[in-house]
């Protein structure tokens, strides 16, 4: 379901507590693209520091041009040069408070863009994406379980493109292995 207002200050950490409670894995992003020489030696920098902070957090991390955005926008991986398709740096981390503590630093979703900070968050549960971002678009998808759900996180602050709620069937959603045993449960698909 998507959002259509900004996802910044009190609105932004009520979305990331509640985030906290409901997944189990965050998934930032960093590239290269469009950034200077200078933006790029900051960027690989900041993710490095951001690797080393997190090490113990790490699920999975991977080099490749596909990820939730890409993956629905029939993505940017196609109309890339040879010699980018790797240079995306794929991150999961496992959610604890040194993660949380990390993004409450930020007050503003769409303000996790490169080279500061990695971009494109996304919350995941049991695999299954459940919100996904891409701040340099100022766009943000929540896929929503139930009308409580919806209707909580229209509570917090949060305003829906949807007037009612939509569920979106399983098997549309985004699922990445980042290392859990048998986290995928199908058992929902429809």
């Amino acid at each position: 379901m998507m959002i259509i207002n900004e996802i910044k200050n009190e609105v932004y950490k009520k979305l990331i507590d509640y985030a906290f409670e409901k997944c189990d894995a965050i998934m930032l992003v960093s590239h290269p693209l469009g950034l200077t020489d200078e933006e790029v030696k900051l960027l690989n920098k900041n993710i490095k520091e951001l690797q080393e902070k997190f090490k113990l957090s790490i699920y999975k991390i991977r080099h490749d041009n596909h990820w939730v955005y890409s993956a629905a926008y029939k993505g940017p991986g196609k109309y890339l040069p040879s010699e980018m398709k790797n240079q995306f740096n794929i991150m999961f981390y496992k959610l604890d408070n040194s993660i949380k503590e990390y993004l409450l630093t930020n007050k503003d979703l769409y303000n996790w863009i490169n080279p500061d900070y990695p971009e494109d968050i996304s919350f995941f549960k049991n695999g299954y994406c459940w919100l996904y971002s891409v701040a340099h678009e100022e766009m943000c998808d929540i896929y929503c379980e139930s009308n409580e759900e919806y209707e909580y996180l229209k509570s917090i602050g949060i305003e829906f493109f949807e007037k009612k709620f939509e569920p979106t069937p399983k098997k549309y959603l985004y699922y990445e292995d980042y290392g859990l045993d048998n986290i995928k449960d199908d058992s929902n698909e429809k």
